[in-house]
């Protein structure tokens, strides 16, 4: 009998070890982790919402991408909102990225306090660990240059709930963005701006190959669009879309050409008047 016992026990044991063991395992393939701290399920909503910050003058036009692994996270197409930008151009149809733009010289918009800049929701589609990135192209201000003082959060929700509060994005390490999209602007790791970093010593930032700035458009037309236009306006020709993301370029030249003269007559040396009968 007591042998018997022995025997039932051990085979209980046994078949408890087990059903731990699977249920660990199940729990791991099930679960993923981003940015290295946010825990979310299969089939869990998660929310990305960046934030900029500390900018000195208002901005007038961006270039800026979000990077996703599609094995891991399944882009929510209508998702996306900029309250602060009107006339966001993006394309949600490429696997594993979103390309987004927008100029609007008439309308500057302030960040010199934290506001939300965009968001957007995913539905986590595979357990493991990931990320979402960006990678800013081009940002500017009023003096058509690049911006030097910012600061980048991010926040991310899993179901509604914050699981990641002001936290540092991360840059891209995509090698094609890097040596295709680097403009005048300079991501910084810390995710601040030369001016106002307090790692001014230490400021690593990530680069890829400079081009001029017309390169650095050349492939809008095919990469970035409107949502709302792909979705209603499939047919509409590539003339439309130069158009569209041709005349910001074009506009943002002719304001730079005006702030040069400006600039010019400024430094002019003054002229007093005199009486045309002297001589």
């Amino acid at each position: 009998m007591k042998q018997l016992f022995s025997i039932i026990t051990a085979v209980m044991m046994t078949a408890l070890i087990l059903t731990s063991s699977l249920s660990v395992a199940y729990a791991a393939d099930d679960e993923l982790i981003i940015n290295g701290e946010g825990k979310a399920k299969v089939g869990d909503t998660v929310k990305y919402t960046l934030y900029l910050d500390e900018t000195k003058e208002d901005i007038i036009g961006f270039e800026l991408r979000l990077f996703y692994n599609s094995e891991y996270l399944s882009f929510n197409k209508k998702s996306l909102t900029s309250e602060k930008f009107d006339n966001l151009f993006y394309n949600p149809d490429l696997d594993g990225k979103i390309p987004m733009n927008w100029t609007d010289i008439g309308n500057p918009v302030s960040f010199a306090k934290k506001d939300e800049f965009i968001s957007c929701e995913f539905e986590v589609v595979k357990g493991g660990e990931t990320s979402i990135d960006y990678f800013v192209t081009e940002m500017y201000g009023d003096d058509m240059t690049y911006l030097k003082s910012y600061k980048w959060t991010f926040d991310l929700e899993v179901n509604g709930e914050k699981v990641i509060e002001d936290g540092v994005p991360t840059i891209t390490t995509d090698e094609d963005t890097l040596n295709e999209r680097q403009s005048s602007f300079i991501n910084y790791v810390d995710g601040m701006g030369e001016e106002n970093s307090p790692n001014k010593d230490d400021h690593q930032s990530v680069e890829g190959k400079h081009h001029a700035t017309y390169n650095v458009y050349e492939n809008d037309v095919i990469e970035v669009t409107r949502y709302e236009d792909v979705a209603n306006n499939p047919t509409k020709s590539s003339n439309f879309w130069i158009l569209i993301i041709g005349i910001p370029i074009v506009a943002a030249l002719v304001i730079a050409a005006i702030v040069i003269v400006v600039k010019n007559r400024k430094n002019q040396p003054k002229v007093e008047k005199t009486d045309i009968n002297e001589e």
